[in-house]
């Protein structure tokens, strides 16, 4: 009996899947955004200015998701722009990394609920590191379909490794400082050497 052919799936179908799923998480994310309890309904200008005002941690934490999920979904994109072989594994750890995607809107809905508190923070931060991990993961299956490529760890690798955990730690102890850092990590792989290094040339 002859072997069965390695499981692949399509390109299109592949990115057409996780590009909805991108799309789902960012677009749920403004949902988290909710004014705070009031007994009466502001009435003047200056009442409904504070009401808005005083939830600016929630603003605070959707633009930290709103930025995380959509430098990865560039990333994610960028990733894939000259792969055409999609293996088994690469959907396997493709599928753990939406998963942690589409569940990043909780963890912002419970910073927005509980405010910049230590706990809320850690719970967010970790989730980011599982994200950041299962990017990593995704990564390693893409160079293992590519065995002539380079297979060595790049700086923008590392950093996500190390510093979405050293975010949460900090998040602890200073929650708003945490959240800065979460918003530079976006800002640093938003940088286009950032996004050039991550593309994989067959």
């Amino acid at each position: 009996m002859s072997e069965s052919p390695e499981f692949t799936l399509s390109k299109s179908r592949f990115e057409a899947f996780s590009d909805g799923v991108f799309a789902i998480a960012i677009t749920l994310l403004v949902l988290e955004v909710h004014l705070p309890a009031l007994h009466a309904p502001p009435i003047s200008g200056a009442e409904q200015l504070r009401a808005l005002l005083q939830i600016w941690p929630q603003y605070l934490v959707y633009f930290a998701s709103f930025a995380t999920i959509g430098i990865m979904w560039l990333n994610h994109h960028a990733l894939f722009r000259y792969i055409e072989r999609i293996t088994h594994g690469i959907v396997l750890t493709n599928l753990l990394l939406l998963a942690l995607i589409s569940f990043l809107p909780f963890p912002t809905e419970v910073l927005a609920r509980f405010g910049l508190t230590p706990m809320a923070m850690v719970y967010y931060g970790v989730t980011l590191s599982a994200i950041a991990l299962g990017y990593f993961l995704v990564h390693r299956q893409v160079l293992a379909a590519q065995p002539s490529v380079d297979q060595s760890l790049k700086l923008w690798n590392i950093v996500g490794l190390t510093l979405y955990p050293v975010a949460t730690i900090v998040g602890y102890f200073v929650p708003v400082v945490g959240i800065v850092l979460v918003g530079l990590l976006a800002v640093f792989y938003m940088m286009p050497q950032n996004i050039r290094g991550a593309v994989v040339r067959p």
